[in-house]
């Protein structure tokens, strides 16, 4: 549990992004382009800041993680869900980098956007080798599938969040929305999934349809199409 300045997420279990282009929302072509975590300042790349922990043994750990990724490429309260004492070590590898790291922004039509990235970073060691990787997606089983490991999943512009103004701010729940997002950026077909807590009142879960269906999302991309896609996004405290 996590409290995402002001955003209050349970996160479920987030090759690098590359160039990504288009879509349209109207009349006129709209150029939406997703987060990405290559820049063109090496220094400040978040794959150059991660460092593999010092531990014995060998190992293969998978950690689901997600940020907010700001206009300017900054990484805000990243967050990893962490399973086990064993994974705390890695965990803090990924905030420790993310603190430092500035990312290719989200854009539609040029402009910056704040989005909400989903991500994975598996860990390997095997002997004296160690491999880090870097999934830009959820690992949706329907989207890798389709795309496979190293696509890029849709992200979701943040902006006014309906569901924060009426569900519960202190009694604990976790939804899971699920929903559809056309190479165009628009979402449709939304459900939800309770996780955990209670379950929220019907006006709280319409809220939380109403956030996704009135989002502005840049579209999944593979290779470098957009393609339509299954997003999935945590709401809860």
């Amino acid at each position: 549990m996590t409290d995402h300045g002001g955003f209050r997420y349970r996160l479920p279990v987030l090759a690098l992004a590359l160039a990504a282009m288009i879509a349209s929302a109207g009349p006129a072509a709209a150029e939406r382009t997703p987060a990405m975590f290559e820049t063109g300042e090496s220094k400040q790349q978040f794959p150059s800041l991660l460092v593999f922990p010092d531990i014995a043994g060998n190992v293969s750990i998978m950690l689901h993680c997600a940020s907010q990724i700001e206009p300017s490429g900054k990484m805000k309260d990243t967050f990893c869900v962490i399973r086990n004492n064993g994974e705390v070590v890695f965990g803090a590898a990924v905030q420790k980098a993310a603190k430092k790291a500035r990312l290719t922004p989200a854009s539609i039509d040029g402009k910056g956007q704040k989005v909400y990235l989903q991500f994975r970073i598996e860990f390997i060691k095997e002997g004296d080798s160690k491999t880090i990787h870097i999934y830009s997606n959820t690992g949706d089983a329907e989207n890798v599938e389709a795309y496979g490991n190293d696509h890029v999943a849709a992200q979701r512009v943040i902006g006014k969040e309906p569901w924060m103004n009426v569900c519960p701010g202190r009694a604990q729940f976790g939804i899971t929305a699920r929903a559809h997002v056309s190479v165009e950026g628009v979402a449709s077909n939304v459900s939800l999934h309770h996780g955990y807590g209670i379950v929220p009142t019907g006006t709280c879960q319409q809220s939380i349809i109403r956030t996704i269906e009135s989002s502005a999302f840049t579209p999944a991309m593979s290779g470098n199409e957009p393609v339509p896609s299954a997003f999935v996004e945590p709401f809860g405290n």
